[in-house]
């Protein structure tokens, strides 16, 4: 079994991305986040923010215009999200009607007054919201400086050897955001630009099925040199 890297690498694994990636701007409101992540079915970040500006400028981010608004408009937007657009039209008026029954339209201020517990699991209660979504929209609206990652990044942080992978997507999260927890700062921008940056780098190079090795800057100090060696 390989042994997990020493945590204080992790500071300087992130610092390298900075230098060669710019991941994309992302909403940072609570609302807008959910709507972000609502708004296509398996869609590149480009087409997601076309898609999200045209519907903030058409509909809004808001519950109560996202409720007020026609079928058709939603469904016209919904189409150019990608498959089963009735099902994404249904997922936005669900969002709406859990902001504005839940939290009588504001959901940001609910979310501040609420203890950190009751404000994820409020946050669970969305459309496609679990674990790592939760702690996404905490962090990035500055509610909690709550440690997160999403799938490309978990991957690539395993595969550099700051964990052990379980099998089970569950038990790997927590083991990731554990290593951010010990081996990062604790503070909102250092940790936004972890998620990010461990985002970016699966996506780009640390790719799921054939990984681009050679052209990452982190080739040479990552995990996969060591099983080389074996």
């Amino acid at each position: 079994m390989r042994t997990p890297r020493p945590a204080g690498e992790l500071i300087a694994v992130v610092e390298t991305l900075e230098r060669h990636l710019t991941p994309p701007p992302v909403p940072s409101a609570p609302l807008a986040m959910i709507l972000w992540e609502n708004i296509g079915y398996l869609i590149d970040d480009e087409r997601r923010r076309m898609l999200f500006d045209a519907f903030e400028a058409a509909v809004g981010v808001d519950a109560r215009a996202i409720a007020a608004a026609d079928d058709a408009t939603l469904f016209r937007f919904a189409e150019r999200g990608g498959m089963r657009p009735e099902t994404r039209v249904e997922r936005w008026r669900t969002i709406a009607r859990i902001v504005i029954e839940r939290c009588e339209g504001d959901l940001d201020g609910t979310l501040r007054a609420l203890p950190l517990p009751k404000a994820r699991a409020l946050l669970k209660t969305f459309p496609v919201i679990a674990d790592p979504g939760a702690d996404k929209v905490l962090l990035f609206s500055g509610v909690a400086a709550r440690p997160c990652l999403e799938s490309n990044g978990l991957r690539s942080l395993a595969r550099l050897g700051f964990f052990a992978e379980h099998g089970a997507y569950a038990a790997d999260y927590r083991a990731g955001v554990g290593v951010l927890e010990t081996a990062g700062r604790i503070d909102r921008d250092w940790l936004v630009d972890a998620h990010q940056l461990l985002r970016e780098l699966g996506k780009t190079w640390c790719k799921r099925g054939v990984p681009l090795c050679l052209a990452c800057p982190l080739d040479a100090v990552c995990a996969h040199l060591e099983v080389k060696a074996l």
